[in-house]
């Protein structure tokens, strides 16, 4: 085999493995380069996990993290239709991790807002928290963001609880909107 087409069956094999990855599993370090900024990372994990996620519906999270000048990501993957998942982050490494990155499955209003469950996460670890939905958006939740009330969630088709968020697109150094991809695209293109 050449060396491109090793990589590439290995990357499909891993891409592979973490669609069998059970809910709560330990993230995984992106077999990617690292990257030279926090939204480089987000943007390879979004690109990678969202066309992915919206045919599968089956959210992917991960943790953005911090090694020495570049930028890298985690992933892990929740049970198919199972609208929540969990990311261990081993205790050694929690140092080094500088954002949280996630995709919400298939098409489906409530799937473009930040949860309660990802509001929280962001509030109790004092980090942003992204979020590449259906629609190819790509949003931001951070720690000084604010939640809906109980009153104004269902102006957007929200159960009337407090919690969920709106986010704010991201935008690049250019102050142009952030666009992921959402098609029928293979995860690992070689």
């Amino acid at each position: 085999m050449s060396g491109i087409r090793t990589k590439c069956f290995f990357l499909n094999l891993l891409q592979f493995l973490l669609a069998l990855l059970p809910a709560g599993a330990l993230a995984l370090p992106s077999t990617e380069h690292l990257f030279n900024s926090e939204l480089e990372a987000v943007r390879a994990a979004s690109n990678r996990y969202n066309p992915v996620s919206i045919r599968q519906d089956r959210e992917y999270m991960g943790t953005i993290y911090r090694s020495g000048n570049y930028y890298g990501y985690t992933v892990a993957a929740a049970e198919p239709g199972a609208n929540r998942i969990s990311v261990q982050v081993p205790p050694e490494q929690w140092d080094s991790v500088v954002a949280f990155w996630h995709t919400h499955g298939d098409a489906s209003p409530m799937k473009r807002f930040f949860s309660r469950f990802d509001t929280r996460l962001v509030k109790q670890t004092g980090k942003p928290l992204y979020l590449a939905d259906f629609t190819g958006a790509l949003k931001v939740f951070r720690p000084e963001d604010r939640v809906l009330t109980g009153f104004a969630a269902p102006r957007y088709g929200l159960p009337e609880q407090r919690g969920f968020a709106l986010g704010s697109e991201v935008q690049d150094s250019n102050s142009a909107r952030v666009l992921i991809a959402t098609g029928d695209v293979r995860p690992v293109l070689c």
